[in-house]
């Protein structure tokens, strides 16, 4: 049965999802962590946060977990929405997770992070991660370079980079950038 067959419903029920564009509701940070499940218990979007290393600036917010967001997440930072979405993802602990670039606002420690914690979600899901920075898929089981919507190269990280294609030479600028800035912070 191909995706196309399925109920819409049932398939968006099974699916839990994070963008670039942040979707943020005027509520709590608590609110907006379990939007996707109303009945989610303090301590579990405690550790969503957590994991979506968004836990250490909640608690530094006016009034922690229960402070109030503006419409769109008026006064955060870009990294700042991008965790709380990424935790109201994992909260609903759906099979299916979509990823669309939800590091590219964040440093590559926090990112280093969150990989880590994706990596260790209790319930078991499908991962369909969405981005440009080659740190963010290297672990992945299949990498699906596309270009104008279709699939120019795929593979693992090794076998992208053995191939010396398009994703070898992204990899090599990345890593180009990074040791710039690693020699310039000396």
């Amino acid at each position: 049965m191909g995706v196309r067959e399925l109920d819409p419903g049932e398939l968006r029920a099974n699916v839990g999802i994070a963008t670039q564009d942040v979707l943020l509701f005027s509520d709590t940070i608590d609110g907006n962590v379990a939007f996707g499940d109303p009945e989610l218990p303090e301590d579990d979007t405690m550790k969503y946060a957590k994991l979506a290393a968004a836990h250490d600036f909640i608690r530094k917010m006016p009034e922690g977990y229960d402070t109030i967001i503006g419409e769109r997440g008026v006064g955060l930072s870009g990294g700042q929405k991008q965790r709380l979405a990424l935790a109201r993802a994992m909260a609903v602990a759906r099979p299916i997770l979509i990823l669309d670039d939800t590091t590219s606002a964040v440093d590559l420690e926090t990112e280093a992070h969150i990989q880590s914690s994706l990596n260790r979600l209790e319930a078991p899901c499908t991962k369909i991660i969405i981005a440009q920075r080659i740190s963010t898929t290297a672990k992945a089981d299949r990498i699906l370079i596309l270009d104008a919507g279709r699939v120019i190269e795929e593979g693992t990280h090794a076998e992208l980079l053995a191939r010396r294609g398009y994703y070898y030479e992204v990899f090599m600028l990345q890593n180009e950038g990074i040791e710039r800035q690693v020699a310039a912070n000396g």
